[in-house]
């Protein structure tokens, strides 16, 4: 019943019993537990333009319970909480290239960050209930650890452990994932997919990520390693790639080879640091300049290589582009859609839409914090332990 206040919006008790089967005094019983739980409040009237006497309606509690999304990627650090509602009641993020720095003090970072949302979101009279950790590698979600993230030059990194040690809380429940992962699920459950229930989410930072979601669920294969689109081999004996094999996708598609071909300074690459190179990069694409253009070009090229193979194997409803390929997505569409009508099997009819991530950077952060906050709605009695 929490759920669908959550994604159906504000309703009376008796639109709820309507709509879900239950009798009305079960679920005034419900409403009344919600409530006492902090999770769902009475407000205003319903008008639903029949007759009778309007019923208050039951929405959900926005300054009730929080989930803290936190993100360590190559090039920047970020914390956001986010309400039951889907509201961001807080947020902060530092750009610094992260690989000039030893775990620890990337986690001493990350738990400044932890913790300064944690005081924040307290001050306001909100209850953290969780914290999920997105990570730019392959994760053990059992042990939240992560196993390698081949462009920070990290393995077997105990992420739960170190960030638990940073902040104050010793309860709070925390847990880690894939960024291309979440950010996909953020698509699913909020953002450009969510009339979709198979596509496949590509995410552009200094490395590539890609998450994919059939039937409506996150694909993980065996392992758990699924999606990993950024070391698809576009290229046998291509460019070396941080992960130690050759010519995989991000050596052609990641943010470094993208600026250097557009003539931009690969010096301190950051996607939202000093000198903002992805805005620029627009700017100079939107001014017609040469460089820009052909750079655009050839990475929508090679996404298109790499995704015609994904969408003969899946047959997906869309591609969503996410990180930097969201901005630049007016560029690289047009020439991943014509990629994919020559390497699709089934003719144009057979082709998916690309479609920019509405999301933006705060796409793996977003869904970090709901994948807490989903469990509560699966079982709100969680809330009260």
């Amino acid at each position: 019943m929490l759920r669908q206040v959550v994604e159906r919006g504000p309703r009376s008790r008796a639109t709820i019993a309507q709509d879900t089967g239950l009798n009305k005094s079960t679920v005034s019983s419900l409403v009344s537990e919600l409530m006492e739980f902090g999770l769902l409040v009475e407000r205003g009237a319903e008008h639903r333009g029949t007759a009778g006497r309007p019923g208050l309606v039951v929405d959900v509690a926005r300054d009730g319970v929080i989930a803290l999304g936190l993100e360590v990627n190559v090039d920047y650090l970020g914390v956001q909480a986010t309400d039951l509602a889907g509201g961001s009641r807080y947020k902060a993020m530092e750009a610094v290239d992260n690989r000039g720095r030893g775990v620890d003090e990337v986690f001493e970072a990350l738990g400044a960050l932890t913790q300064g949302a944690l005081n924040e979101v307290q001050a306001q009279g909100l209850r953290p209930i969780g914290a999920t950790v997105a990570l730019p590698g392959l994760v053990d979600i059992r042990r939240g650890a992560l196993l390698v993230a081949p462009n920070l030059h990290w393995t077997d990194v105990p992420v739960v452990e170190l960030l638990r040690e940073h902040i104050d809380s010793t309860t709070l429940p925390i847990s880690a994932d894939n960024e291309a992962n979440l950010a996909a699920l953020a698509e699913l459950w909020e953002g450009a997919a969510t009339e979709y229930s198979d596509f496949v989410y590509v995410s552009g930072e200094i490395g590539v990520g890609g998450g994919i979601i059939l039937g409506g669920e996150l694909f993980r294969g065996y392992r758990g390693f699924g999606g990993e689109f950024g070391h698809t081999t576009v290229e046998v004996d291509g460019r070396p790639c941080a992960c130690g094999s050759r010519g995989c996708l991000e050596t052609r598609a990641g943010l470094e080879p993208l600026l250097a071909a557009a003539g931009l300074s690969a010096e301190a690459v950051t996607t939202r640091g000093a000198g903002k190179p992805v805005a620029e990069l627009r700017r100079r694409a939107e001014d017609g300049d040469t460089a820009a253009l052909a750079a655009l070009t050839e990475c929508g090229r090679w996404l298109g290589v790499a995704l015609g193979t994904v969408v003969n194997m899946l047959s997906p409803q869309a591609i969503i582009l996410g990180g930097y390929f969201a901005p630049t997505a007016e560029w690289l569409a047009p020439v991943i859609a014509s990629e994919l009508s020559a390497r699709v099997l089934g003719g144009n009819g057979a082709v998916p839409p690309v479609i920019a991530s509405r999301l933006g950077a705060e796409a793996a952060m977003r869904g970090a914090a709901a994948t807490q906050l989903r469990h509560v709605l699966a079982d709100p009695t969680l809330v009260a332990i």
